[in-house]
């Protein structure tokens, strides 16, 4: 069993997406979730699901919303949610929230023996964050309530992290990744002194010495503060030179066991449907590779990229011996994407004083003569994929990408294969392997009509089955989407014309629905 907060709300059973129904009913979990084992007053849910002027009948739609729960889970023995004196408490293993895992995982972290193993269990728990705590189900004052200090516990978790990879010399690595957590969170001085540092040691005491400057001016700007003992102390050892700023030989990583192939591929998706033309594409593109390829898949939020690339890699694994590598560039710099692979590969050459290009260089060095699958995705533009391409051997390169990398095409020689939406036929046969064919059959029309609101893309109309499941009917669905619908256009001005009506409303809605929850 698994129940997910750190991002939108969610909950697995063997693999198996459970459908928790609307927002309100989702928010009820959380809470539960977060409160996994302790009784939750009703009255405490009531102030947290309606923040300002809750309904009089408040108490009654949370007894609903813990009704439908009840029914959601009742086939699942490791949960049970019970009443308790005025109010509920989900009763579950807390190591199935992903909340409490990311808590005993830092607190693993505080007393690790070594560097190496504190980064492994901080990467492990920052690595269960799919996005802000809460999301899709909470509102926003409601999501800072509630997620305010898991996401301070997030980004000091992320610091102590850094401050382990400066420790065992890794300062190159982190250069891109400081930079940009810095302008992201401008105010967090430990941030900004992690950068000065790596900057120190990169030979770059100038540069230091110029964030530590503006540092100071936006601390004095916009909250009137001068800079805390820590970051002064830092600030005058860089002006001194002081030698003990530099980082001492890196204590070498623990002995590991021989090494297998890495195979890091991701589960493949349940009930994974249609898509046999583009399986075909796959496969008769990369048959008898004995040069490096990079093929692309291309198409917009929704469209099962990632979840195609999948299913075919774990087809086609056994034509790639030597290994399966597996990121997501959401998450990584194409600097700290390297060290990543190069890891994996385990050739054992250190590459934290490399630059970019050395690092590249060693990647190509490492690759060439295998036979080794990679796939890179959420990949934003072209550039970010270049210095992680191999030169020479037979190993595939596969993308997934919403954008269209035309410099990857046409500069590299990338195969673009754009995903289309599922055919009606595809639609219906996924929803019927999500919520059953009897009701596929039962309610024909009203399926059919449901995959053309979801405009037949396979993440749509799985958000749909996971609701469907939670004890919905799809007209009920058909009806909430076209209300969805209908108040875009209402709410357009001026007026769309008919063409423009069907556009804006399934535009609007994978915004307001879909793109939400993905």
């Amino acid at each position: 069993m698994e129940f997910r907060i750190l991002g939108t709300v969610e909950a697995y059973h063997d693999g198996r997406r459970i459908g928790l129904g609307p927002r309100k009913q989702r928010l009820t979990l959380a809470i539960l979730a977060l409160e996994a084992n302790r009784p939750v007053p009703v009255r405490r849910l009531v102030e947290l699901i309606w923040p300002e002027s809750p309904p009089r009948t408040a108490e009654h739609a949370v007894r609903v919303a813990v009704s439908q729960l009840r029914t959601a889970f009742k086939e699942i023995p490791e949960v049970d949610l019970v009443s308790q004196g005025s109010g509920y408490l989900l009763r579950t293993d807390p190591a199935s929230v992903d909340v409490h895992r990311f808590r005993d995982l830092v607190q693993q972290a505080r007393l690790a023996p070594d560097d190496h193993v504190r980064v492994t269990l901080l990467e492990a728990a920052l690595g269960l964050w799919r996005g802000p705590a809460l999301a899709g189900a909470a509102l926003p004052e409601v999501q800072e309530r509630l997620g305010g200090g898991l996401e301070e516990a997030r980004l000091t978790a992320l610091e102590d992290r850094l401050t382990a990879e400066l420790r065992l010399g890794r300062h190159l690595d982190l250069l891109e990744e400081l930079t940009e957590l810095t302008r992201a969170h401008p105010f967090r001085e430990r941030l900004t002194c992690q950068l000065m540092t790596a900057l120190y040691r990169s030979g770059q005491a100038g540069v230091a010495l110029e964030a530590a400057r503006a540092a100071r001016r936006r601390l004095a700007d916009e909250i009137g503060l001068d800079p805390g003992p820590d970051f002064q102390r830092l600030e005058l050892a860089i002006l001194r030179n002081d030698p003990d700023l530099l980082a001492g030989p890196p204590a070498p990583p623990p002995p590991s066991p021989a090494r297998r192939p890495p195979a890091q591929l991701p589960p493949p998706v349940s009930a994974f449907t249609g898509r046999a033309a583009q399986l075909r594409w796959l496969d008769e593109a990369t048959r008898e590779l004995t040069t490096p390829l990079t093929a692309a898949l291309l198409g917009p939020a929704g469209a099962g990229k990632t979840a195609l690339a999948v299913h075919w890699a774990h087809l086609a694994r056994e034509r790639f011996p030597d290994g399966q590598l597996h990121l997501d560039l959401q998450e990584y710099g194409s600097r700290r994407a390297l060290s990543r692979l190069l890891r994996a590969l385990g050739g054992g050459e250190d590459d934290r004083g490399l630059d970019i290009e050395e690092a590249a260089a060693l990647y190509r060095t490492q690759t060439a003569g295998r036979r080794l699958l990679v796939l890179l995705d959420n990949v934003a533009a072209s550039e970010q994929v270049r210095p992680l391409l191999p030169g020479a051997g037979g190993s595939l390169t596969l993308v997934t990408s919403r954008a269209s990398l035309s410099g990857l095409i046409a500069l590299d020689g990338a195969r673009p294969l754009r995903l289309p939406p599922l055919s009606p036929a595809e639609a219906r046969e996924l929803l019927g392997r999500l919520i059953g064919p009897d009701r596929v059959r039962a309610e024909a029309a009203e399926v059919d009509r449901l995959a053309e609101l979801c405009d037949h893309l396979p993440a749509a109309l799985r958000l749909a089955a996971a609701d469907a499941c939670a004890g919905r009917t799809v007209a009920e669905l058909v009806n909430e989407l076209e209300a969805e619908q209908e108040e875009l256009v209402l709410h357009a001005a001026p007026p769309p014309k008919p063409a423009e009506r069907r556009k804006l409303g399934r535009a609007g809605r994978h915004c307001n629905r879909t793109m939400r929850q993905l």
